[in-house]
């Protein structure tokens, strides 16, 4: 993106400098006109682009906020169930911090580079908008932004639920959430069990909705994520039928996510509190390729 302003920036300054005792014939006058217009396109839709990069930027620094104070709830959680002392503890918390904030140090530092660039898109356009009054041609700025309309309703991406009919049956709408989930289309399914927690909070299958939530992101491997949900699951619904699922994968997600020490705990407390769960000989597995690991890392 940066190698391509620095082209569209080279050409307008070729087009800006100024002519003095420069002869241009007309026809090549149009066409230093048409080329001009075609670059203030192009300069908008890229400035439109970066405007909304910026705002997703910001929603993201928020996110990494928020998981930074939730995954210190699951930390502490981990700390109750292994009796480990607060320094400990403390460790474990202080490098999850450490690394959330350096991700949102990335995201800031990225936001400041969009700034910078913003500005100067703000310069160009307006040289070369200032250029086009002098040069153009009456309705020449009209279709430039009919052009550019046109351009960003062609880059607007369809929404892919748009078409899907919500059933009214709360039981056929969780069906419907559910059998995306298995046709590996998770954003979509994602979406409709959120839909169906709206309707439904406290519906039977509420917790089998946000547990699914939660698989989705398992599935495409956003195990932080992954992570907070299932412990949404444990502690919204602690009575529901997911929440000892929840737990095991929760165990799952910090494997995952290379943190041994803290899989362990949730593992093993699974194996005591399910002793007769068929998913007992996972999670035994489970924590002895995790031992395994932490004792090569030694």
């Amino acid at each position: 993106m940066l190698r391509r302003m620095k082209m569209l920036t080279g050409l307008l300054a070729l087009w800006l400098v100024p002519a003095t005792g420069c002869w241009v014939k007309k026809e090549a006058g149009k066409r230093m006109q048409a080329d001009i217009a075609a670059l203030q396109v192009e300069l908008e839709v890229v400035k439109k682009a970066h405007a909304k990069e910026k705002e997703q930027l910001k929603q993201r620094i928020k996110e990494a906020d928020r998981q930074i104070a939730e995954l210190v709830k699951i930390i502490e959680e981990y700390r109750r169930a292994t009796g480990r002392n607060a320094a400990d503890v403390g460790v474990d918390i202080e490098r999850i911090k450490t690394e959330l904030m350096e991700i949102k140090g990335n995201i800031e530092v990225n936001g400041h580079r969009l700034d910078k660039l913003e500005h100067k898109l703000a310069e160009l356009s307006k040289g070369t908008s200032e250029r086009l009054v002098q040069e153009g041609e009456p309705g020449g700025k009209d279709e430039q932004v009919e052009d550019v309309k046109k351009e960003e309703k062609e880059t607007v991406p369809p929404d892919p639920l748009a078409a899907i009919e919500r059933p009214e049956d709360k039981k056929k709408f969780y069906k419907l959430a559910y059998s995306l989930l298995e046709a590996d289309q998770a954003e979509a399914a994602r979406a409709l069990f959120s839909e169906f927690l709206e309707k439904w909070p406290e519906d039977a299958y509420s917790d089998n909705a946000l547990y699914w939530i939660a698989e989705s992101h398992y599935a495409q491997k956003d195990y932080r994520l992954a992570a907070l949900t299932f412990q949404k699951v444990r502690t919204q619904f602690p009575k529901g039928d997911k929440s000892r699922d929840a737990l095991l994968k929760l165990g799952y997600c910090f494997y995952a996510m290379e943190r041994y020490k803290e899989a362990i705990p949730f593992l093993k407390e699974f194996v005591q509190k399910f002793p007769k769960s068929p998913l007992k000989k996972k999670a035994r597995k489970k924590i002895r390729e995790a031992q395994r690991r932490l004792g090569k890392s030694r």
